[in-house]
C-alpha cells in the first residue's frame, strides 16, 4: 500500500510522525458504563472504572474525578467517607503502584470554581490515605496542573 492511502476499511494507516496526536474528547460517553449494568442486571460488579489515566515521560498518572456535592472541593477527602470509598481507593492503587505510577484525586464543584488535587502517597486499608501531597486551587489553577499533564504524555510505542 502507497504511504497516505486508505485501508480497506477506510482508515487512514498509521503515521509514525503523528503517533502523538489522539483525537479530541467531543462527547461524554457512558455508553459502556450502561452496558455493564445492563449486563449485570442486579449483581454487583466486581470490576471498576478508571477516570483517565497517562503514560508520561516520568511513568504512568492514574487519574480519578470526583464531583462534589456534599462537601467543597477544599474540605472533601475520601477517609470522610472511608468505608464507602476505600474499595474504589483501595483498587486504584494496587493498580497505580503494579504501573509503578503515580495517583491522583481530583474533587470539583459545579460550577467549576474550586479544585483540590491530591497525590496519594501512601495507603492503609484500615485508616485510608495517611500521606498526601494536595493543591487547592481554582479553575485556573487546575487547567494549567491539566494541560501541562496532557502535554507531557507519550504514547507507549
Amino acid at each position: 500500500m502507497e504511504a497516505g492511502k486508505y485501508r480497506a476499511d477506510g482508515q487512514k494507516p498509521f503515521d509514525a510522525i503523528n503517533k502523538n496526536m489522539s483525537k479530541k474528547i467531543s462527547k461524554v460517553d457512558e455508553a459502556s458504563k450502561q452496558l455493564i449494568m445492563d449486563v449485570l442486571g442486579e449483581k454487583q460488579t466486581k470490576g471498576f472504572d478508571i477516570d483517565s489515566i497517562y503514560y508520561t515521560k516520568n511513568g504512568w498518572i492514574v487519574l480519578e474525578f470526583l464531583k462534589c456535592d456534599s462537601y467543597s472541593p477544599y474540605k472533601s477527602h475520601p477517609n470522610r467517607y472511608w468505608k464507602r470509598a476505600f474499595r474504589k481507593v483501595i483498587s486504584l492503587w494496587e493498580l497505580t503502584k503494579k504501573l509503578e505510577g503515580r495517583l491522583f484525586w481530583i474533587t470539583y464543584e459545579v460550577p467549576y470554581k474550586r479544585f483540590s488535587i491530591i497525590e496519594f502517597l501512601e495507603i492503609d486499608l484500615k485508616y485510608g490515605v495517611t500521606v498526601e501531597k494536595r493543591i487547592d486551587t481554582d479553575f485556573d489553577g487546575f487547567k494549567d496542573w491539566f494541560h501541562k499533564l496532557n502535554d507531557s504524555a507519550e504514547p507507549l510505542w
